[in-house]
């Protein structure tokens, strides 16, 4: 990219730097899916804003069950039947296997978000340090390097307007 915006060639470094931006983004995103994907089972639990404990099962990635824990019940006792009588999930080649990158994705977003306490994990659940999401800076700039190249264009959502028919 340097080598070719010294040239003047402007046009051939955006491409690259394109090239390099889709890659980080899937680089980054098979990585955080293929760590999730790869369990065999992940049990996970958030206190609602009523109190009650969502319980969630996830296989390979899938979510294989999920439930609340009803008023005065033991909490073991209805994970372990909520396990038991979770869907089967195989593993199978890819980095989605059971689900499909959405699916894992919406799991994954369930599972950072704030309250979530893991239960149990069968594996280990993580993402390499010098992954491809410590790149993922580079979106900005292709970001803010597209915003400079044209600074005054109107970047407003066109809405539609409907005007009534006389």
């Amino acid at each position: 990219m340097t080598s070719f915006a010294e040239q003047e060639r402007f046009e051939e470094a955006g491409l690259h730097r394109d090239r390099l931006v889709a890659l980080v983004r899937a680089t980054a995103r098979t990585q955080r899916l293929v760590a999730l994907t790869r369990l065999p089972e992940l049990v996970a639990v958030h206190r609602g804003d009523d109190g009650r404990w969502a319980v969630h099962v996830v296989r390979h990635g899938r979510l294989a069950a999920a439930g609340v824990i009803p008023p005065g019940h033991d909490a073991q006792d209805y994970v372990a039947t909520l396990r038991a009588g979770a869907e089967t999930v195989r593993p199978a080649p890819g980095p989605v296997p059971a689900a499909s990158a959405e699916e894992t994705e919406a799991v994954l977003t369930w599972l950072e978000q704030p309250g979530v306490r893991l239960v149990d994990v069968d594996g280990a659940w993580t993402c390499p340090v010098g992954g491809a999401a410590r790149h993922l800076w580079i979106t900005e700039a292709q970001h803010q390097a597209r915003a400079a190249a044209a600074p005054f264009d109107d970047r407003r959502p066109l809405g539609t307007h409907h005007r009534p028919v006389r």
